[in-house]
């Protein structure tokens, strides 16, 4: 089920980008402060670094719905919005080093705001491919109880937290 931001995130790229296209390298090179940030993630066993990166991709999904989405009022504005989501998820790609599956479903997800900012995709496209990338999360995380979230989740707090900030700070930089 697609939330309220998902649905206006998609019908203000529709009615705002038609006529916008990106320019701009979609991946621009790792920094060093991002990949000596983000190493820790790369080293965890798999089913732990699942959570940690999904729980990174909610954290950027959520900043962008509650905090950018909001603040929008031209093309620009929306084009920006866009942009962070996309480097964010190609960020959380390179850092997928335990699960093909994964680092495949932050590569679309990448591809997916791409493709809506350059007008290749509509706005439905881009909201089904977003539930069809939701529904692959769903199945790559079906082995993983909530216990195992809230486990990790716990001893990890304050290097996902910090990661956390670092990658939302890299995507806007990424996307200015």
């Amino acid at each position: 089920m697609r939330s309220l931001a998902s649905r206006l995130l998609c019908v203000l790229a529709l009615a705002l980008l038609p006529a916008w296209s990106a320019t701009a390298s979609p991946y621009p090179e790792n920094t060093e402060n991002w990949a000596v940030n983000s190493a820790w993630i790369k080293e965890l066993p798999q089913d732990e670094q699942t959570i940690v990166l999904v729980t990174l991709a909610l954290e950027l999904s959520t900043h962008a719905d509650q905090t950018l989405l909001p603040a929008v009022k031209d093309p620009a504005g929306m084009r920006w919005v866009l942009k962070v989501s996309g480097h964010g998820n190609h960020m959380l790609m390179d850092i997928a080093t335990r699960s093909d599956t994964l680092r495949a479903i932050f590569r679309d997800k990448a591809d997916a705001y791409l493709n809506v900012i350059n007008g290749r995709m509509s706005a439905d496209a881009f909201s089904q491919t977003m539930d069809a990338i939701n529904t692959r999360i769903d199945v790559a995380t079906t082995n993983i109880t909530a216990q195992d979230i809230a486990r990790v989740r716990a001893a990890y707090r304050t290097r996902i937290a910090e990661t956390e900030t670092t990658l939302i700070a890299y995507a806007k930089l990424r996307s200015s």
